[in-house]
């Protein structure tokens, strides 16, 4: 895994487990769940388009693999 890559897992993972212990407490209200549901979200995106650009850069794509 890239650096990339593992910076946007480690942040993901803390995001959902901030998540989810704000909910299982009833700490944050709906504003703050919907924030940080969206930024999980958009992180993840970036998480997609960052190992894409390392699987085209470095690795075989799906389309070379079906290849062989």
């Amino acid at each position: 895994m890239s650096k990339a890559v593992t910076i946007h897992h480690t942040i993901n993972l803390v995001l959902v487990m901030g998540l989810v212990a704000l909910n299982y407490f009833n700490i944050s209200n709906l504003a703050v769940s919907i924030i940080l549901a969206l930024i999980i979200t958009i992180n993840a995106a970036l998480l997609i388009r960052a190992n894409r650009k390392k699987v085209e850069r470095d690795g075989v794509t799906i389309d070379d693999y079906k290849k062989k």
